[in-house]
């Protein structure tokens, strides 16, 4: 009986990840069609522009992170433990830690308010902040005015797209390492002995 309940523990984590893996797959290749029609073709064509707007939603998204979680979210001696803030069911998972409506501008007003000042964190959002003048003055220099001025709106949602992805991979990658428990390391023992194996055969 407790093995078919080991199983059956072991099938519903399996299956929460990878529903909770579909979502990123899903916003990321929707997201990804939608913009091909409605920008212009052009836009993909220059790869400075379209890596500006990915480097200005990683970092963004890390800004974030940084923001809105402090220390012991990424303590590896509390990620395992039954008090983890990873200890979360699936919906849970979905409804606070990857709603995108608990990362909005107010993350970051509320940071040195409620923390104080930290180098760090201004860095990051000194980073940021290039990174958007960047990302914004870069179709410019390729286009004329009115084009330049929609690939710099695109390049904005792009941004915001690829921040959402970063904060809902970091923390998918932490709840399925709580869930997974010690079979994390055993995957990881998996994934390297495949790898050394098919670098032998190469």
């Amino acid at each position: 009986m407790s093995d078919a309940g080991g199983f059956f523990a072991i099938v519903r984590v399996a299956l929460g990840i990878a529903l909770a893996l579909a979502v990123p797959i899903a916003v990321a290749t929707g997201a990804a069609r939608l913009l091909r029609r409605l920008m212009s073709p052009d836009y993909f064509e220059v790869p400075l522009v379209t890596a500006l707007a990915k480097l200005l939603g990683i970092a963004a998204g890390i800004l974030l992170i940084y923001a809105r979680f402090d220390r012991r979210y990424f303590d590896l001696h509390q990620l395992f433990v039954p008090e983890s803030p990873w200890n979360l069911t699936l919906w849970q998972f979905l409804g606070e830690r990857v709603n995108p409506l608990n990362y909005g501008i107010g993350t970051l007003i509320d940071y040195p308010t409620a923390r104080g000042a930290d180098g760090s964190f201004f860095m990051l959002l000194v980073a940021v902040i290039v990174l958007a003048l960047a990302t914004v003055a870069a179709p410019f220099l390729f286009w004329p005015a009115a084009m330049a001025r929609r690939a710099a709106l695109y390049s904005i949602v792009l941004a915001g797209l690829t921040a959402y992805l970063t904060i809902y991979v970091v923390c998918l990658l932490l709840w399925s390492l709580h869930l997974l428990n010690f079979w994390t390391f055993a995957l990881v023992g998996m994934m390297f002995q495949y790898y050394r194996m098919r670098a032998k055969r190469a």
